[in-house]
């Protein structure tokens, strides 16, 4: 396993050229722009705070009343690696998380399926909104994640009822 110091060697270097700002700064961005469009088309169904995290993941979350009276909430993640957009079901603990999951586990879920659920997986279901996303045309992208996470959100609310 290499020393810290060589990571951090690699990390400097990739900061001198200067992509990994200029990235994670639109992705930010992004995500803020997302979220207040999310706030003034819904405000009923308003979002959290950005969560930056550690260049894995940037998400908001959203807590539709019916899924929120349930403990659960939706979240719409950036996955860095990937480079994916996701939308998660997931719920305010484990112990809800691990019920839900069992819940489902009879239903006939259609084009969903539940995730496997293991130390660090927060997602009960999860599902890719957009595989290869055009940050050089936010107001498309950002439209289109709020449209496919408006059609989760109806599609969870029918599941877990």
């Amino acid at each position: 396993m290499k020393h810290l110091n060589h990571h951090i060697k690699k990390y400097n270097e990739s900061l001198i050229e200067g992509h990994i700002q200029k990235a994670y700064r639109g992705i930010i961005d992004t995500i803020s722009q997302l979220k207040t469009t999310w706030d003034s088309r819904y405000p009923t169904t308003p979002s959290g705070s950005l969560y930056a995290g550690f260049m894995d993941m940037t998400f908001i979350s959203v807590k539709p009343s019916v899924l929120s009276d349930m403990d659960l909430r939706v979240s719409i993640v950036y996955m860095h690696e990937s480079h994916t957009f996701e939308v998660w079901l997931v719920a305010r603990n484990r112990k809800i998380q691990s019920t839900v999951h069992n819940q489902l586990r009879s239903k006939e879920l259609g084009k969903y399926s539940l995730t496997e659920l293991g130390p660090g997986v927060d997602s009960i279901i999860a599902l890719t909104l957009n595989s290869e996303p055009d940050f050089n045309d936010i107001e498309v992208l950002i439209n289109e994640i709020i449209e496919k996470t408006w059609n989760f959100i109806l599609d969870m609310t029918d599941l877990v009822r």
